[in-house]
């Protein structure tokens, strides 16, 4: 729908044909005709704005009540996120986060209140609130219902605040995958014993991918190795058949999808731990088992 804006000159010009309104009183009249207009058309526009609808997430429901729930995204508008929470009885939240450069993972406590605002803290080495999250699970048709929980839960967006200076960035995340596990020990269902060692395992590996150190790469990787190109499965044997096709495999394309995934709080299961959205599997010393190509 097209709105015309008010004719102004229009207005004034039949104000001026009245000999019994004062020139002041036409101004008076004009003014309050415009601001009249003007705030019809901005009450009409703003009912037809799109708006984002908050959504309910129930922590009780079956499909995600004391399992772990990894959602992934953007802290701002070039840090990616990867967040994992553990919701329990009475609204109750545990959750770690992580970014690309982390080192560590973030310990975050907090609650879900009217299953749809998410309140979450972080705290520093001696114990005191550092920083928070609030945000709402809020609608959003789009998401893969694949996923396996209901649309109410899939989509969480925000502010993050910095207890410390005030700064408050925005975040948007989406439910990436629910599993089983315990959220300070994510990899067992893999074999891993300890998941920090394949966390550098899997730091190590990315960051070679984007200095392009071909060595350390090809170092990575356990052989032989399992390569999806070109719709095909391609097994490498050894460094040397890797580095042969290593232009072909690690693409621009490619060496951008790893760099935005987080080496950190990766997805598990019995085959495997996962960095990005199945881009790379590592087995649970750390190697690389396979690459993905898509």
């Amino acid at each position: 729908m097209i709105f015309t804006a008010p004719d102004v000159d229009g207005v004034r010009d039949s104000l001026k044909t009245s000999r019994r309104v004062s020139p002041l009183r036409s101004r008076l009249v004009a003014r309050s005709v415009i601001v009249a207009s003007l705030s019809t058309l901005t009450l009409l526009l703003t009912a037809l704005a799109p708006s984002m609808a908050r959504a309910d997430c129930d922590p009780a429901g079956r499909d995600i009540a004391n399992r772990l729930m990894t959602y992934t995204g953007q802290l701002g508008e070039r840090n990616p996120l990867r967040l994992v929470l553990r919701p329990s009885s009475g609204g109750k939240l545990e959750g770690r986060y992580a970014n690309a450069s982390s080192l560590s993972d973030t310990y975050l406590t907090g609650k879900l209140e009217n299953k749809s605002r998410l309140h979450l803290t972080e705290f520093d080495a001696g114990g005191m609130p550092r920083a928070t999250f609030e945000g709402d699970f809020t609608a959003n048709d789009d998401v893969n219902r694949q996923r396996g929980a209901a649309s109410s839960c899939e989509v969480i967006s925000g502010q993050w605040k910095d207890l410390r200076n005030g700064r408050s960035v925005p975040f948007e995340l989406a439910l990436a995958s629910i599993q089983s596990g315990k959220i300070d020990h994510l990899y067992g269902v893999a074999g891993v014993s300890d998941d920090d060692t394949l966390n550098r395992a899997a730091t190590q590996f990315r960051k070679g991918v984007l200095d392009d150190r071909r060595d350390v790469v090809a170092q990575s990787m356990r052989y032989p190795l399992r390569v999806s190109l070109h719709g095909k499965t391609l097994m490498l044997r050894n460094p040397k058949s890797l580095l042969a096709r290593y232009n072909e495999i690690f693409t621009d394309a490619y060496v951008r999808t790893i760099g935005a995934a987080v080496p950190r709080l990766m997805f598990a299961r019995d085959q495997g731990v996962m960095l990005g959205e199945g881009a790379v599997w590592f087995d649970a010393s750390g190697r690389v088992i396979a690459l993905n190509r898509s």
